[in-house]
């Protein structure tokens, strides 16, 4: 897929509206904004891939749905022992619930709350499975968006494979990291965002700017990088008076180096 940082921020808060609807939903309309939910996550492939990538469930669902019931509030979901396991265990759950109607106030939700209020055992199911699933995809969205830099004017190439998530510029091929796993198409493009917002930057400090960011680009692309150096060069960048936009440019590359330090 393709998109830069606004179509992004767009898609996040979308899945916040979905998701906060979804919480505070009415028992009487949960079944429904259920359905909005789930068909939301298959129409937004960024996410959809991500959950996909994440694993299938093989649960005979009638079977695990009728044993919630006939436990009478004794048994819950087992969501998984990964977080990989939880994303597409309560998944499969959600999208049951749509397909097949499933009003959870009546019978399953009773087994994760001892209210026999309707309300109460919406929200404690809400609380206890589909919160799950939402902070897990809050959270990979977040990081694709840390991942993605500043600039929302470039389009990144987004997949997603076996739990890593590759990020590249416009049309360019997604490159290989190296052996301390750095991204090495994304620091080039955090490297050049720094050079390009230097404005202003002259005499002594255009020298130190072009000084430390050729350290840090070689110790970052280095198997064995030399911690203390990309921190020296990280001191020298970050004392430059630049404009908003080169302290943002800044902060980016920082965020990223961190990933090492």
């Amino acid at each position: 897929m393709k998109l830069n940082r606004a179509e992004l921020r767009k898609i996040m808060y979308d899945f916040n509206s979905i998701s906060n609807r979804l919480l505070q939903a009415d028992y009487n309309d949960h079944t429904g904004v259920v359905g909005k939910f789930v068909a939301f996550i298959k129409a937004t492939p960024i996410i959809y891939d991500y959950v996909l990538d994440c694993g299938s469930c093989d649960w005979d669902m009638d079977k695990a749905f009728q044993e919630i019931r006939q436990s009478y509030g004794r048994s819950i979901f087992a969501l998984g022992d990964t977080d990989e396991e939880e994303v597409y265990n309560v998944f499969a759950i959600l999208d049951y619930v749509a397909e097949k109607g499933i009003n959870v106030s009546l019978g399953i939700a009773a087994s994760y709350t001892s209210s026999n209020n309707r309300q109460d055992r919406t929200k404690a199911f809400n609380d206890r499975v589909v919160m799950v699933l939402i902070r897990h995809i809050e959270s990979y969205l977040t990081k694709v968006g840390i991942d993605m830099g500043i600039d929302e004017k470039i389009t990144y190439s987004i997949t997603v494979s076996n739990g890593q998530v590759n990020i590249a510029s416009d049309n360019a091929t997604i490159t290989a990291t190296n052996n301390v796993g750095v991204d090495l198409a994304q620091l080039d493009t955090l490297i050049n965002n720094v050079r390009s917002a230097a404005v202003g930057i002259t005499g002594e400090d255009a020298e130190t700017l072009s000084d430390s960011l050729e350290v840090i680009e070689e110790q970052a692309k280095s198997d064995k990088p030399k911690k203390g150096f990309i921190k020296t060069a990280i001191t020298g960048i970050k004392a430059l008076k630049g404009t908003a936009e080169f302290a943002a440019a800044v902060a980016a590359l920082v965020q990223f180096l961190q990933t090492i330090l």
